[in-house]
């Protein structure tokens, strides 16, 4: 009898030790990394706290009450679709922050804060690298953090402060990288080492999500960037950038980028890099170009898409780009090298040193598909720009139309209205129509394609003065444009209500239909597909104010 009573205890002992562990495995379970660093994955989502003053890491963290101190515990974990970490506000860290895991499209993992008061610092301290960094991870969340990442020298080490990378992991989806603000971080602008899985230094900077490895396969799908601030900082402020690019078969999809502040950085400002359909609005581009070193190039321009389709660059202030060391950048906008189709439109560029726009085509040098071609550039408003207006560089992109912009180039400056430079190929056809040129300064027209004969100015209205130079077009408009207050447009897109027409302006209804037209004007006005539109970027009725 006492032997089989102690048969039954050992046997419910032993199953109250299975349950029990079954109970551990579903809280918890430990692996090691390649590194031999032991990871800890979680099965059930938890939220986990990060205090930098009352934390302990022999705490839980699992509560604002019992939560940890430093990013050890943090960086060591898996997490899992529904975790939060969340970083208690008014609290500084020197750590980079590397957690690992992957959330899910419906439930991501959020990194962001907790509690009143100041976001929450990461000073990176100038480490190489990045401050807040993910690897081959999709469905995720990044908010509301402050971070810093300051180095006195540059050379040959990339920093960023949020860094999302996509070394052969295929397609990586669901990134959103909202409401941060991001300063002081040292990027470099020098050519990495032949070791580097970094193509070069346009992708590292503020905010960076980078396709590295050299499969030519990967990518990012679904990307929000949004609300943030990234100030003094580079070589590039916000960049989603691919480092092998074989055409747009792989490129990166569904990008957006809006409503961020980037401001003195070392270089560009925002700039896409093997993105099809990214859409780049509502931004404030200021003093972009900000850093030099002699003997180092950089050719900067605030806000720019490369090497993909149909992007679209609308709603967008850029202005005091910088053109330093005597490089022929510094432009507000820039559609380069292999972008095809991308639209320009709704958006003011002011006092840029290098002008409103470059359009880079390039094609037949080496390395480029298919040339820049289909680029549309239409209701923008540039005031006081410098060195011109607009430049094509590499030669002109088939079929490249430029229309219904307002150019005003106040008293005193030298502009250019248009330039070009660097003509590899000069034979394809470029239309520039509908447009408002006020030129009270002293600069010329460099008219490219005209050798060609494929270059069409018409129905342009010029006021100010008329440099020999000016396009002698058959529909030409030499008077005043009636502008409510030319030249009064300040900081902020919504300054310009001085380039709307008043009645009996001779640019309204006097433009030309265009076949690939948009439906509303600058301001919001919709424009009719049928009946003969105004010039320049007002669409309108005339005002009498």
């Amino acid at each position: 009898m006492i032997a089989k009573t102690g048969i039954k205890f050992i046997i419910s002992l032993t199953y109250l030790l299975f349950v029990a562990c079954l109970i551990s495995i579903s809280s918890s379970c430990k692996q090691d990394d390649k590194n031999g660093v032991e990871i800890i994955q979680e099965v059930t989502p938890q939220n986990y706290y990060i205090d930098a003053v009352s934390g302990n890491d022999l705490n839980n963290g699992t509560s604002s009450g019992s939560a940890w101190q430093t990013f050890t515990k943090v960086n060591e974990r898996t997490f899992i679709a529904g975790n939060q970490i969340l970083l208690k506000t008014g609290c500084v860290w020197n750590q980079q922050l590397k957690p690992k895991g992957s959330g899910s499209p419906t439930s991501p993992i959020i990194l962001g804060s907790y509690g009143i008061g100041n976001k929450p610092i990461i000073n990176g301290q100038g480490v190489s690298g990045a401050v807040v960094y993910l690897k081959n991870q999709s469905n995720w969340i990044i908010q509301n953090l402050e971070i810093t990442n300051y180095a006195s020298e540059r050379s040959y080490i990339y920093r960023w402060g949020i860094n999302i990378e996509n070394y052969d992991a295929g397609t990586l989806r669901n990134i959103q990288i909202l409401n941060n603000y991001i300063h002081q971080v040292s990027g470099s602008f020098y050519w990495p080492n032949v070791q580097s899985v970094y193509a070069g230094p346009h992708c590292n900077g503020g905010i960076a999500l980078n396709v590295t490895g050299s499969s030519g396969t990967d990518k990012f799908d679904n990307v929000l960037i949004e609300g943030n601030t990234v100030s003094h900082s580079g070589r590039t402020g916000i960049v989603v950038w691919d480092n092998v690019w074989n055409g747009t078969d792989y490129a990166s999809t569904n990008v957006k980028i809006r409503k961020n502040t980037v401001e003195f950085i070392d270089s560009d400002g925002i700039l896409t890099f093997g993105c099809n359909g990214a859409l780049i609005e509502y931004n404030t581009a200021n003093t972009c170009g900000n850093y030099a070193e002699k003997g180092m190039f950089n050719g900067s321009a605030a806000i720019w898409p490369t090497r993909g389709s149909n992007c679209i660059v609308q709603y967008n202030e850029a202005y005091n780009t910088r053109a330093l060391l005597d490089n022929i950048d510094g432009e507000g906008f820039d559609v380069d090298i292999d972008a095809t189709d991308c639209i320009v439109q709704y958006n003011y560029s002011h006092d840029n040193a290098g002008g409103f726009l470059v359009i880079v085509n390039a094609k037949g040098s080496p390395g480029v598909y298919l040339g820049t071609t289909g680029t549309i550039v239409r209701y923008n408003i540039s005031q006081n720009d410098g060195t011109r207006v607009i430049n094509i560089a590499g030669g002109i992109g088939k079929n490249t139309a430029i229309y219904n912009n307002t150019f005003y180039v106040g008293s005193g400056n030298s502009t250019n209205i248009i330039e070009h430079s660097w003509d590899i190929d000069m034979t394809q056809p470029l239309s520039f129509m509908n447009n408002i040129i006020c030129n009270f300064g002293d600069g010329k027209f460099d008219i490219p394609g005209t050798l060609s004969g494929n270059t069409t100015f018409n129905y342009n209205l010029y006021f100010g003065n008329h440099p020999e130079s000016e396009p002698k077009e058959i529909n030409k408009l030499t008077g005043d444009p009636l502008f409510v207050n030319p030249g009064s447009g300040t900081s902020g897109i919504n300054s310009l209500d001085g380039y709307k027409l008043k009645s009996g302006s001779p640019a309204i209804a006097s433009g030309i239909l265009m076949g690939n037209a948009s439906k509303r004007d600058f301001w919001g006005n919709q424009i009719s597909a049928t009946s003969i539109p105004n010039r320049g970027a007002y669409g309108g009725v005339g005002l009498n104010p």
